[in-house]
């Protein structure tokens, strides 16, 4: 079993891998001014770049940190919500959430009412709690929204561009980091028992 758990964590570094070396030149140049772009390396763009260079909703203080970007509007999202809130209970896994807005037009008010409230967790969390009846029955008047500001709207900007410097097409997009320091990425939604199994491979 272990082995395939190894398996199956080396095919997604290999994917991480070029999705490393897609954002080591995909990254803006205002991002890349902050270190000399020889010596930007999967460590520096992971503890350097991506805490400081994007906007996120942290849940979680134990265990592994793992990126998660999401559009408000897709719902295999909010499936891999429900699969990584049993891990971020239980102490075994960190997500930092990063919003991007670019699937359905209300998306960009939706992920602002995450972002400009005083406590974005907790309108993250209640989102997550109505947002599947939403999506079953078409209707988003319940959603939270707000207008974005000028600042939140460059955020969700910068999330965007860093998804796809980072090879990234759509959403759900898992951004981790395994024990040898290598950046690995899932494109798309897996189980909460494969993101289990997952977990002892990751920094």
């Amino acid at each position: 079993m272990r082995h395939s758990v190894e398996k199956m964590a080396a095919k997604w570094v290999v994917s991480g891998m070029l999705g490393c070396t897609i954002a080591l030149v995909g990254i803006s140049s205002a991002m890349a001014q902050t270190v000399p772009p020889k010596k930007l390396t999967a460590g520096i763009l992971w503890n350097q770049i991506l805490p400081y260079h994007i906007t996120y909703i942290q849940e979680g203080h134990h265990g592994p940190i793992i990126y998660d970007f999401q559009d408000p509007n897709c719902p295999y999202c909010h499936v891999m919500y429900a699969h990584e809130a049993p891990l971020i209970k239980a102490g075994k896994l960190t997500v930092r959430y990063v919003p991007v807005a670019f699937l359905t037009p209300q998306s960009p008010a939706e992920a602002a009412a995450w972002l400009q409230s005083p406590h974005p967790l907790a309108v993250l969390k209640h989102f997550e709690g109505i947002v599947g009846t939403a999506l079953r029955s078409g209707s988003y008047r319940h959603l939270p929204k707000s207008k974005p500001t000028a600042k939140t709207s460059e955020e969700l900007k910068r999330n965007l561009e860093m998804m796809g410097a980072m090879g990234f097409e759509g959403t759900p997009a898992i951004l981790y980091r395994v024990k040898s320091g290598q950046l690995g990425r899932i494109p798309g939604m897996i189980s909460e028992k494969q993101l289990a199994k997952l977990l002892p491979l990751l920094q």
